[in-house]
């Protein structure tokens, strides 16, 4: 439910299932929605979503938006009656805690193994060079082999200090349903500010804070529109 007297934004659910690969259902304009002072009931017409074993829910930072607090998301197919639920209780919101407007939460069923939500360490690794930091917006996407996590902008350092600056190492949570092994990683900035192209040095992952694998996707590379790669984003593989 919205927190009190917040703008209630436009929300996104995508639903990742076993069967359909990389495709995604999403409803992001609702056909219907009948708010009350603690629910919002959406139905929509979608192909056939196979097992589902996550949501990603997410939503717009609107003005005056808040925060949203979600308790629960219930899933039902409306001619088979066949149920999921996901057990939420967090906050969708920039102004407390992880200041996250996206979350993944895993399917709880008798049928099939609940898995583990992670916090994955994104380290931003910026190189040694003049004008090599960035003011702009940074984004990026894990691939593995279970799913992806969606675009994330990267928000909050865990480093002190202005973030993606010269020669530096920035550290971000990334919260998503467990990935397996990762494979790729997708990244770039919006090219907001003046000379906001940054020089990455390499992107490198760990499943936990306490986590001793590790994996690196090195770019050594400008992402800037008139140097290097001329691509403001681009995609790592892991080595």
């Amino acid at each position: 439910i919205p927190a009190s007297n917040s703008t209630f934004p436009l929300f996104t659910v995508k639903f990742r299932n076993s069967t359909l690969g990389l495709g995604k259902i999403f409803s992001s304009e609702p056909a219907l929605t009948v708010p009350s002072s603690s629910c919002y009931l959406v139905q929509v017409e979608t192909g056939e979503l196979g097992n589902v074993y996550k949501i990603r829910v997410s939503c717009d930072d609107v003005p005056g938006f808040k925060g949203w607090h979600l308790k629960s998301f219930h899933l039902q197919e409306l001619h088979t009656k066949q149920e999921l639920n996901f057990e939420c209780n967090c906050w969708l919101t920039l102004k407390r805690g992880h200041k996250e407007l996206v979350k993944e939460f895993p399917a709880v069923t008798e049928d099939q193994k609940t898995l583990p939500v992670y916090k994955y360490v994104v380290s931003v690794h910026i190189g040694d060079r003049w004008g090599a930091g960035t003011s702009a917006n940074v984004y990026i996407t894990l691939y593995g082999k279970r799913g992806d996590t969606g675009v994330r902008k990267l928000h909050t350092s865990l480093m002190k200090g202005r973030k993606f600056q010269r020669n530096k190492v920035d550290s971000f949570l990334v919260e998503a349903v467990s990935l397996s092994h990762l494979q790729k990683v997708v990244i770039g900035h919006d090219g907001e500010g003046y000379g906001a192209g940054m020089y990455l040095k390499m992107v490198t992952v760990k499943e936990s804070q306490d986590s001793d694998q590790e994996w690196v996707f090195p770019l050594w590379n400008w992402l800037d529109t008139h140097l290097g790669l001329c691509e403001t984003v681009c995609e790592m593989v892991t080595v």
